[in-house]
């Protein structure tokens, strides 16, 4: 490890490991740190959607009375829409394999029908901000062909409906991957990173940051010229380490999913509406499954926010049930769901959270070239990278020369199935060291029906020997995983 480096980055999520991707390209010497594992955190329990950013129009769309009375909310919506198609684009451009297209249907009630040129304007307005690089494929359907759609059948009050939008959406399905990807293309670079190890302390001296990292070996110091802090919702954690507990910047916000079996008349098609309450509400495909919500609530970054509560499985289920009465889904019928705390910039009251993406430089606010991001979205955070890479460039030189930023990585085994090579590469090569690391982030299959409890036992006979496991340990790693899937996921199976 360097005795020095230009850059800390704090936290492995996808803000992070974009961070420090781009500062390593622009010549800065970074470490990223991180004390779970890659992408183990809010990035893994996403709605998974690269979405074009038609939810910030709607927050815009109201009355002109009302666009006048808050103008600065309506351009930051539009701006947010701007970036998500941008981000859509150049992802889906340089990554397709990571994404899949999905057709998504919006009903048009009573309730939330909006004149077709409306519609089309907005539309235009998206198409128009990535220049029309990935169509959105608008279709606007007659009362008549909305209550004829497959999709729609069994929908409460389809009597009424006024008609439906059609469009596409992509969905990431696999964001842990694209965790891994981008740490593993930052480290080709030059970065370096560690996983789990935390970051137990953040001291300013002289001109530098002396920050304490603690693993299971034990702790030891390095040295840097500016800290990023990229930890999602933990960031204020953070800025209250380096001592400024003072300094609020997020706000976190909880959203539950559930994972069901949904008639075949759905089977491959995304369905998007809004609650009584004007809270978006999806239904989303899942290979042969559907996932449904989210179900919001405010949290924190404790482990409890990342779990979700049977209050919050039956809310859903009945918000379900109220637009699909003849779904007649039960508890049981609920294979598994997830939760996740999302980091929300926190709003000027310093108590709701605003829509606002943003980079803060905390110099002036008394911590030195600390820089923390809130509000961060998968679907844009190679933007995210270069906000905080420009951010840094404003107090700080590089050390070193600029260099590429997407290098090709070698060739992967299979990382949709368990083998020796699989499981060695993801160890050996992409620094896994727990069983859930391997079969949640780094193989595919612990997305399954199952969770990846089929595979468990095998996986950590093949990872035995790469990490020095005894029996006793093959068996601890076993359970703990299954004791995750039960836990962190409400697994009914058996």
């Amino acid at each position: 490890m360097s005795e020095i480096y230009d850059t800390v980055v704090v936290g492995g999520g996808i803000i992070a490991a974009a961070a420090g991707q781009h500062l390593a390209a622009a010549g800065y010497r970074t470490l990223l740190v991180e004390r779970d594992d890659y992408g183990a955190g809010t990035s893994s329990k996403t709605s998974r959607l690269q979405h074009c950013g038609l939810g910030y129009l709607s927050a815009a769309s109201g009355s002109l009375s009302a666009f006048l009375a808050h103008p600065r909310v309506a351009i930051e919506c539009f701006s947010l829409m701007r970036r998500s198609m941008q981000g859509r684009a150049e992802f889906v451009r340089l990554a397709p394999e990571r994404v899949k297209p999905v057709t998504f249907i919006i009903p048009l009630t009573p309730e939330n029908a909006i004149p077709r040129w409306k519609a089309r304007l907005a539309f235009g307005l998206m198409a128009a901000s990535d220049g029309g690089q990935v169509p959105l494929d608008l279709r606007m359907l007659s009362s008549e062909e909305a209550r004829a759609h497959p999709a729609l059948q069994g929908m409460a009050g389809l009597r009424d409906i006024r008609g439906a939008m059609s469009f596409t959406e992509y969905q990431y399905h696999w964001p842990e991957r694209i965790v891994v990807d981008t740490v593993m293309k930052a480290r080709a670079i030059g970065m370096e990173a560690l996983n789990h190890t935390a970051v137990s302390g953040l001291k300013r001296e002289d001109d530098v940051w002396r920050v304490t990292l603690t693993e299971a070996q034990g702790s030891r110091e390095v040295l840097a010229r500016a800290v990023v802090n990229c930890a999602g919702v933990w960031v204020d954690e953070i800025t209250a380490m380096a001592g400024a507990p003072h300094i609020r910047k997020n706000i976190g916000e909880k959203g539950t999913n559930i994972v069901v079996r949904l008639p075949e008349t759905l089977r491959g098609i995304g369905f998007e509406t809004v609650t009584a309450a004007g809270a978006p509400f999806y239904l989303i495909p899942w290979g042969e499954l559907h996932y449904v919500g989210p179900w919001d609530s405010a949290s924190d970054g404790r482990p409890e926010g990342f779990r979700p509560t049977e209050t919050e499985i039956l809310a859903i289920l009945d918000q379900l049930g109220r637009l699909f009465p003849g779904f007649g889904l039960k508890r049981e019928d609920v294979l598994y769901a997830w939760a996740g705390v999302r980091p929300r910039s926190l709003g000027q009251d310093g108590e709701s959270s605003a829509p606002a993406v943003r980079e803060h430089d905390l110099t002036d606010e008394g911590l030195p070239n600390v820089f923390t991001f809130t509000g961060g979205l998968l679907m844009t955070h190679r933007d995210a990278g270069r906000r905080l890479t420009r951010a840094v460039a404003r107090r700080l030189k590089p050390s070193d020369p600029p260099g590429p930023l997407d290098v090709p990585l070698p060739p992967l085994p299979n990382m949709d199935e368990v083998t020796e090579a699989s499981v060695a590469h993801a160890i050996v090569n992409e620094q896994a060291h727990t069983l859930s690391d391997i079969l949640r982030r780094r193989l595919s299959v612990g997305w399954g029906p199952d969770l990846g409890r089929c595979h468990a036992e095998t996986t950590a006979r093949l990872a035995a020997s790469h990490l020095g496991w005894t029996q006793e340990d093959m068996a601890a790693q076993v359970t703990a995983f299954l004791d995750e899937t039960s836990t962190e996921f409400s697994f009914q199976g058996n």
